[in-house]
């Protein structure tokens, strides 16, 4: 794309940064933990789709970007393409999290309960005055064997009643490295839409309820703790706990579909994994995921929640975002062009009458 020649916009330039950087001036006021602990769910998010766990990092980008999300996932993505990789962790197990919130829409008793824990499902949203009410934080000891809980579904995949997906993959695709391309793996897809925009996969969840889909989901089990994550030390090779993380993570029950491996009927079950405390984005992730990998799930040959090349193609925010407001970029070059043949048409259309 060709750019016609600017001079004399240095100046306007700096003064749109530093109007910018002035209308922000209050958010330096705002500290680190204020941010971290008072707005979670906003660091979690940004930190999801950043593709980065940090917290300080994501509390840093919502103050310098005016607590546009948009924005701010871009600051930690930027700042995750400088990082030095060494290593992968070893793959964490969600049942060795430490709950803090779990319940399940698909069982009325399970194992350990329904730890409601903190939610917003039941908040007034009025603007009324905050209340301190006194409440037991439900402890855990350290040495119960209760302190972790299975999934919900456990039982019936004990009982060989879940569809368990053929996994041809020797090692997870990095998207990082390479972008993949068709047929996408399981793996790939999960991280696509792990550092994807929440709206993004809310609405394309959405659509396999509301028309363009046969989607009716259960929640199995979803989960809100912190799980611990191990790493190969560099000198020693030997596997080190490295430190513990925010996860949500969520099974989706659908219908019962028939198993291509032997025929029989079994349950399917979709799959939502991300960084921090995020039910909405893990519960879209899980319904996609039901969506793409069993049959069944799409009427009337519309393929859009189902269909991989669009999800893994429309989900990342900053990839969305970039492409929308490059836009607001000079495009005088293809404006004119476009001019040009629509004003030669109309000639030509003109003395044609």
């Amino acid at each position: 794309m060709s750019y016609v020649a600017i001079k004399g916009g240095t100046e306007a330039i700096r003064a749109s940064k530093q109007f910018f950087n002035d209308s922000l001036k209050a958010a330096e006021k705002i500290d680190d933990k204020a941010l971290i602990k008072g707005m979670v769910f906003s660091c979690d998010r940004v930190m999801g789709e950043g593709a980065l766990y940090t917290e300080k990092l994501s509390a840093e980008a919502i103050r310098r970007s005016g607590g546009d999300l948009f924005e701010a996932a871009f600051y930690v993505r930027a700042h995750r393409s400088t990082c030095q990789r060494i290593g992968q962790i070893e793959p964490v197990d969600t049942s060795k999290m430490c709950i803090l919130r779990r319940i399940s829409a698909a069982f009325k008793d399970i194992k350990g309960g329904q730890i409601l824990g903190p939610s917003c499902d039941y908040v007034i949203r009025l603007f009324t005055s905050f209340k301190e009410e006194a409440w037991k934080q439900r402890q855990s000891d350290p040495n119960s064997k209760d302190m972790y809980l299975e999934s919900a579904l456990g039982p019936f995949r004990q009982k060989d009643k879940v569809i368990i997906l053929e996994n041809s993959e020797k090692e997870p695709f990095d998207v990082t490295r390479t972008f993949p391309l068709p047929p996408y793996p399981r793996s790939a897809l999960m991280q696509v839409m792990s550092r994807g925009e929440t709206g993004a996969l809310l609405a394309f969840a959405y659509t396999t309820m509301r028309g363009y889909g046969d989607v009716h989901p259960t929640i199995g089990d979803l989960r809100l703790g912190t799980a611990p994550f191990s790493f190969e030390h560099p000198f020693t090779r030997k596997k080190a706990k490295v430190g513990e993380m925010r996860f949500t993570a969520c099974e989706t029950v659908g219908s019962f579909s028939r198993d291509k491996k032997d025929g029989k009927l079994r349950l399917s079950v979709g799959y939502g994994f991300c960084f921090g405390f995020n039910e909405t984005k893990a519960i879209s992730m899980s319904i996609l995921d039901l969506a793409m990998h069993h049959q069944g799930h799409s009427v009337g040959g519309m393929d859009i929640a189902s269909n991989p090349e669009i999800i893994i193609h429309h989900v990342d925010a900053v990839e969305s975002m970039g492409f929308s407001n490059h836009f607001k970029l000079p495009h005088y070059v293809t404006f004119q062009a476009d001019l040009h043949v629509f004003e030669a048409a109309k000639d030509n259309d003109d003395s044609a009458s």
